[in-house]
């Protein structure tokens, strides 16, 4: 993936980096029109070209091949994998002032709230709608929410160094407890590139709203309780009046909703509001072509539970000695309701729990529990789910979808996170933290193209949505392939028509030709070649996008079906020949 760059004639014998590398003939570069930091390349005494980006820690990278030619290196070495951003001419003549515009955010969880940050950065007036109360730790809208440094490298720009929840300050995710069968799969946080954090949606979402508040007090805005109700897309207004909780809870002023709407001016709308967006049913609704579908859906519904109590007994050995953030615990087997449980940042224990027979007695729910995971699930925990979900406040259970949209714009309007992409979370080196990670990708997209056509709202919603189609298509496609593996799992998921169900076990097929071809090559040339797991644990590395990972699987596969289809085309040719002798 490149990305343009202009090379000025600036060459100097040293350059130290902010960092205190120095780096022997280094020359500086500064990128086109994305406004890109300046970089610095040269050729050490080992002989392997190195790089450092020498303005602000935007996209620093090293890189070491000593064979790579200086000018690809100023294209790839710096270039992000996450945005592979086309190049757009500057208009001399029109120029946006991005201090004259404001931009409406629907929704702010962790992606609305992040891209208020971005946009604020740039100098936007930013007003952010949420149509739930505010977030806070172990509300009734938190989950379990992992994600992978591809995610968290979003936090490092925005200068969120403090963050105690994702970020440098917080303790990376070692690995993932099978409870049940006292096996743990580690993951990998010695590399800042590959580093995996799990967190509360909700606290983390509050921490990056008081973040922005304090930050951007005078153009960062945050409205509670109210929801859109309408978006006039050519004349760019929105309608908003509080949300239907907020007038049933006695915070709204009168009872007739629609005496409550008032009308908000925008220059660019921005939905992040989750599975179920109202911006996209308006784009859905106002836009030619715009399509929305859900492939598969999992039938297993989910809750949330949190502040679960100290259980009398460790449910794992040495389970009192982890620190928060550590781990996350899973118990899960087929046929069996599931539970997956972490230590938040400030000690308390939560997570979701799914599949269960009944929701609404909470006896039932914690004998149901204590049957399917007996002496490993301490009777405490069974017992506060149970009176968790089983509660009225709990809300309404959820259920976990891919969906796909034809298209992430509209005028002057756009989809960021699942209210564009959402996927469904399944478990594997695939699934842990792909979807939230590519949230905070498609945020960080939109920033790099918000710098590339100079704020021009007319131009990005479009650019936008084909710079990031590729990489998002790469992702959906990794997490079927993921939630497909498994044929006793098929059984519980819903498929959106028997199209998408017979393209399971294709899918499968591709996962088995990529599986099998890579291992007889990487067993071979070990050093030349990696197996398929280890293509896909690759995922793990912010450096490497979805993309890619697609392209390696296709070139294990690909050379088979050609083969296979080949052998057919000449059979049938050497039969169509006997039969004209």
């Amino acid at each position: 993936m490149l990305l343009q760059t202009q090379q000025q004639s600036l060459t100097y014998k040293y350059h130290r980096h902010s960092n205190g590398l120095i780096i022997a003939g280094a020359v500086p570069n500064r990128t086109s029109s994305f406004g890109l930091p300046p970089i610095v390349i040269g050729r050490p005494a080992a002989g392997a070209w190195r790089g450092v980006s020498i303005d602000r820690p935007f996209y620093r990278k090293l890189h070491f091949n000593p064979v790579m030619s200086r000018g690809r290196i100023i294209t790839e070495t710096f270039a992000d994998p996450v945005m592979d951003a086309p190049d757009v001419e500057e208009e001399e003549s029109r120029r946006w002032d991005p201090t004259t515009l404001t931009a409406v955010v629907v929704g702010a969880g962790p992606t609305g709230a992040l891209a208020a940050h971005y946009l604020a950065m740039r100098g936007y007036r930013v007003e952010v709608y949420d149509k739930g109360p505010r977030p806070s730790a172990g509300d009734a809208a938190s989950v379990p929410l992992v994600l992978t440094s591809r995610g968290a490298i979003a936090f490092e720009e925005l200068g969120l160094d403090q963050q105690r929840r994702v970020g440098p300050s917080a303790t990376p995710l070692r690995g993932v407890w099978d409870v049940a069968g006292r096996r743990l799969r580690p993951l990998d946080s010695t590399s800042a590139f590959r580093r995996t954090f799990v967190t509360d949606r909700s606290g983390l979402a509050d921490d990056i709203i008081r973040a922005a508040e304090d930050r951007y007090p005078d153009t960062v805005r945050f409205h509670f309780n109210m929801e859109l109700t309408r978006a006039e897309l050519k004349n760019r207004v929105a309608g908003v009046r509080p949300s239907a909780a907020a007038l049933g809870s006695g915070t709204g002023a009168a009872a007739d909703v629609d005496e409550q709407e008032r009308e908000v001016s925008y220059d660019l709308l921005i939905g992040a509001d989750g599975t179920e967006s109202t911006v996209r049913r308006i784009l859905k609704a106002k836009v030619k072509d715009f399509g929305v579908i859900r492939p598969v859906e999992e039938t297993a519904a989910y809750k949330a539970v949190s502040g679960l109590p100290r259980p009398g007994a460790e449910p794992l050995p040495g389970f009192y000695t982890h620190r928060p953030q550590e781990y996350v615990y899973d118990w899960s087997a087929p046929g069996k309701p599931s539970l997956r449980l972490f230590i938040d940042a400030d000690g308390s224990v939560g997570g979701t729990v799914a599949g269960l027979q009944r929701w609404n007695d909470a006896g039932a729910v914690a004998t149901e529990l204590l049957a399917a995971y007996p002496g490993c699930l301490p009777p405490e925990w069974a017992e506060a789910v149970g009176k968790q979900v089983s509660s009225p406040s709990s809300g309404e259970r959820r259920h976990a979808a891919i969906l796909q949209c034809s298209q992430f714009y509209g005028p002057r309007a756009l989809l960021l996170g699942d209210a564009a992409h959402a996927v469904t979370s399944a478990s594997g080196p695939v699934g842990l933290g792909q979807g939230p990670s590519a949230a905070v990708e498609s945020v960080r997209t939109l920033a790099l193209v918000l710098r590339g056509a100079q704020d021009d709202l007319d131009k990005v919603p479009e650019v936008y949505s084909n710079v990031r189609g590729d990489a998002v298509m790469a992702m959906q496609m990794l997490e079927f392939i993921e939630l497909t593996r498994d044929s006793k799992r098929m059984n519980r998921l819903k498929f959106a028509s028997w199209w998408f169900a017979c393209s399971a076990y294709v899918t499968q097929g591709f996962r088995w030709l990529a599986e099998t071809v890579g291992g007889l090559l990487s067993a071979v040339l070990p050093k030349t070649f990696l197996s398929a797991p280890q293509v896909l644990a690759r995922l793990e590395d912010r450096r490497i996008g979805y993309s890619e990972v697609i392209k390696m699987l296709q070139g294990y596969a690909s050379p088979v079906v050609a083969m296979f289809l080949g052998g057919i085309f000449v059979g049938l040719f050497m039969a169509f020949n006997r039969a004209l002798a």
